[in-house]
């Protein structure tokens, strides 16, 4: 054989490698990454039952997964490990600024596409407004939720304390529950979770396992203005068409009754609405929110407010 022919060949085995190495990629799971806002197996297992559901409807293979925390969610976005998140507002709004993660549908809970923080505290320390949780020990849920950390520090803030030196000591318990069992088991005297006048509440959670929650976890004060729900975004540079055909089949998973029950069990989502649902549906104003991300604005100026610099909550 030939020099040149030799090459030849050399080089349309590379091509063959290289069409391999891309058909298998496009071929493996698509991965489902769901935040650990609730018991990280407890979401596991739901998330599952999604994931099923998924492959049925569309054709194509999914894995789940639960990251360690909002953080690590947004990493493997952004390192190229998950592939559809089903993000907290504030980790979708990292994760977009991060490396171009594209919200494409926003959950419902209570019929709204929104919803509140509130800040809890023990009803036997004797609290009975903010001011008395100055020098007291408080649980914020992660760095990246809106919910439970963002909105609720500035909330402090605009009350004129300063979050940093406010309380005695803050932790961040990892989920929404976990806060409310850490007020409840005496290790902190008040904390910040998800909850509004709607019914929307944290302590729902672990009422079942510890039926006089909200007679010892008390309502403080509920946080204002509301949140974005929860997003189902995507990884950037997928298909369109492959995720225009997983969004649609979300969506109609949805409006089934064992899908309802498998999205409501996971973040006690009600359903989905795209963005032209919010326009005509939940009358968002076209003119201040053009698009499904320009929804999450909001947030954006919560974060200039608190003076928070993003890139170090993702390292």
């Amino acid at each position: 054989m030939g020099v040149r022919r030799f090459a030849g060949v050399l080089a349309i085995l590379a091509v063959a490698l290289v069409a391999a190495a891309g058909g298998a990629q496009v071929r493996r799971p698509w991965v489902l990454a769901f935040v650990p806002s609730l018991d990280a197996q407890r979401v596991l297992a739901t998330g599952r039952t999604l994931e099923r559901m998924l492959e049925v409807a569309t054709g194509l293979e999914f894995e789940s997964t639960v990251p360690t925390s909002y953080a690590a969610t947004i990493e493997a976005m952004c390192a190229g490990r998950a592939d559809v998140a089903f993000f907290a507002p504030l980790a979708y709004v990292l994760a977009h600024q991060r490396c171009g993660a594209e919200v494409k549908l926003i959950s419902i809970r209570f019929d709204r596409p929104y919803y509140g923080a509130q800040i809890l505290a023990s009803a036997e320390a004797g609290i009975r407004r903010l001011a008395d949780l100055r020098g007291k020990r408080f649980a914020y849920v992660d760095p990246a939720s809106t919910s439970g950390y963002l909105y609720p520090a500035v909330h402090i803030k605009r009350a004129g304390f300063d979050p940093n030196r406010f309380f005695s000591q803050t932790v961040f318990a990892g989920g929404h529950d976990k806060v409310v069992l850490a007020i409840y088991q005496g290790q902190v005297e008040g904390g910040a979770t998800f909850g509004d006048e709607f019914g929307n509440d944290a302590r729902d959670r672990v009422e079942r396992q510890f039926p006089d929650v909200k007679r010892r976890v008390g309502v403080l004060e509920y946080v204002k203005p509301y949140i974005p729900n929860d997003t189902v975004s995507f990884r950037k540079g997928l298909d369109p068409e492959l995720v225009d055909r997983v969004v649609k089949a979300l969506f109609r998973i949805a409006q089934t009754s064992s899908g309802r029950q498998a999205i409501h069990e996971l973040y006690q989502h009600e359903g989905y609405a795209t963005y032209e649902d919010l326009v005509t549906k939940y009358r968002v104003d076209r003119r201040e929110f053009p698009n499904l991300d320009a929804y999450f604005n909001p947030i954006r100026e919560a974060v200039r407010t608190l003076g928070i610099d993003l890139t170090r909550l993702v390292r």
